[in-house]
């Protein structure tokens, strides 16, 4: 039963978002980071999504998912401007993706040693 719901649920996020998995673009990382850049998403995200103090939250692409991340650029929360298909097309997005997937995972603050 409960993993019945959990699918049901992911399948309705995915269609809300107007993207299903086989759907997705593949993405090129490197023209992902060019975007990155070219959109100015670093500006508020710091240039390997990592986030700032002030603006953008730290962006964990592979946690999100290209749905999620499509979605949040399409119709913005908060202060986030919105990013059209004219302005940025769904390859494009997919390229974006794939750069912040190949970003290396912020390690887990219980595997910081403390300063003595």
């Amino acid at each position: 039963m409960f993993k019945t719901t959990i699918f049901g649920a992911t399948a309705l996020i995915l269609a809300g978002s107007g993207v299903l998995a086989q759907d997705m673009p593949r993405g090129d990382a490197k023209a992902g980071l060019a975007n990155f850049q070219k959109y100015g998403c670093y500006t508020c995200h710091g240039i390997v999504g990592q986030g700032t103090l002030r603006d953008g939250p730290r962006i964990n692409a592979p946690a999100l998912g290209f749905p999620a991340l499509l979605t949040q650029l399409r119709t913005p929360r908060y202060e986030m401007p919105a990013y059209t298909a004219v302005q940025i097309s769904d390859q494009g997005v997919a390229d974006i993706f794939a750069y912040l997937s190949t970003l290396p995972k912020t390690p887990d603050p219980k595997t910081i040693q403390a300063l003595q």
